[in-house]
């Protein structure tokens, strides 16, 4: 047995030698530096399975996504994804990536891969990406007494709850101001259809925001697509009085609110003014290049692993729940066209 060797060659028990290894703090640091280097000299391999049985743990955390289907994960989803990723690898965890959204039902019954996670303590903790209005997954977490963070825009706080999200009132003041500034006083907020609590929650902060200062906002909303971007902004411009600035609440419906306008022989930042409430790396590309509120996913993403690592060691979480939003400015946003 290795342990056994370590342990004879620097007269040490086997229990300080497996301390030693597993970084307790109760074990003197000369001692940690003297037991890792005869492991390493001897080419000691600890069995990962045995080492997190005696710890208790998986080592491993989970990253639930919400999924409609594959096609309609947008870029910064997947930006958020990656830097957990990234953050966990750097810890030494695992991550098992988990999808809700694409069967329901499966997903609620306790056959559903979530919910058997959760239940048989498959990984250490969860952190749950973009959460939904009246999420059944949230009750769930709650119920079963598991570590868990959630990372997205929210309405009101979740009781009992530790979120981190964008400050979505600070970027609906910024786009409120901007399009005030550029005489703007009839805005169109197209907005996926009523699932995310992010869409929910900037919407509302937007029109609050836009009610202070009289400008007039309209909620529509439609599929979660670039194709549904087209179709609802494409919907609007055949009303009797279209606005004349279009705010999209998911940049993939930005991306379609584009093309429909262009068909319309509309020119985004000429003739009509269009903001993104979410930047991605396409954005600087369209034609023209989109205004948009740029919030730090990833940073977020990155922040939620370290509050639910310390959370699952027991230690205080330290979170900071809310993160700047910042506006964007490129050439898509001018002001008013005058009157043809």
């Amino acid at each position: 047995m290795s342990l056994r060797l370590i342990a004879t060659a620097l007269g040490l028990s086997v229990t300080t030698v497996s301390r030693a290894l597993s970084d307790y703090a109760d074990v003197a640091e000369d001692t940690k530096r003297r037991v890792l280097a005869e492991a390493a000299r001897i080419g000691y391999v600890p069995n990962a399975v045995a080492r997190r049985l005696q710890k208790g743990r998986t080592d491993s955390i989970g990253v639930v996504a919400w999924l409609d289907n594959l096609g309609n994960s947008d870029t910064m989803l997947f930006d958020a994804v990656a830097a957990a990723w990234s953050r966990l690898d750097e810890l030494e965890l695992d991550m098992v990536l988990l999808g809700t959204g694409l069967d329901l039902e499966r997903d609620r019954a306790d056959r559903g891969p979530f919910k058997r996670t959760v239940r048989e303590r498959s990984v250490d903790g969860i952190l749950l990406l973009r959460p939904q209005i009246d999420d059944w997954r949230i009750d769930f977490l709650r119920a079963s007494d598991f570590p868990f963070v959630v990372l997205g825009a929210t309405e009101q706080p979740l009781p009992g709850v530790i979120t981190i999200g964008p400050d979505t009132d600070a970027a609906a003041a910024a786009v409120v101001a901007r399009l005030t500034e550029l005489g703007h006083r009839a805005v169109a907020c197209i907005s996926p259809v009523a699932r995310h609590q992010y869409a929910r929650a900037h919407g509302a902060a937007l029109r609050r925001r836009a009610a202070a200062v009289g400008l007039k906002v309209v909620l529509y909303e439609g599929p979660p697509s670039e194709d549904g971007g087209a179709e609802t902004t494409q919907a609007v411009l055949a009303e009797p009085s279209p606005p004349t600035a279009f705010v999209y609440l998911y940049n993939r419906m930005a991306h379609g609110g584009l093309t429909a306008l262009y068909r319309c022989g509309l020119t985004p930042g000429r003739d009509v003014a269009v903001i993104s409430l979410g930047d991605d790396a396409l954005l600087p590309h369209t034609r023209p290049p989109l205004t948009a509120v740029r919030t730090p996913v990833r940073d977020m993403a990155r922040h939620g692993v370290d509050v639910l690592e310390r959370m699952i060691r027991r230690q205080p979480p330290q979170a900071i729940p809310i993160w700047p939003a910042e506006l964007i400015l490129r050439d898509s946003d001018g002001p008013v066209a005058p009157a043809r």
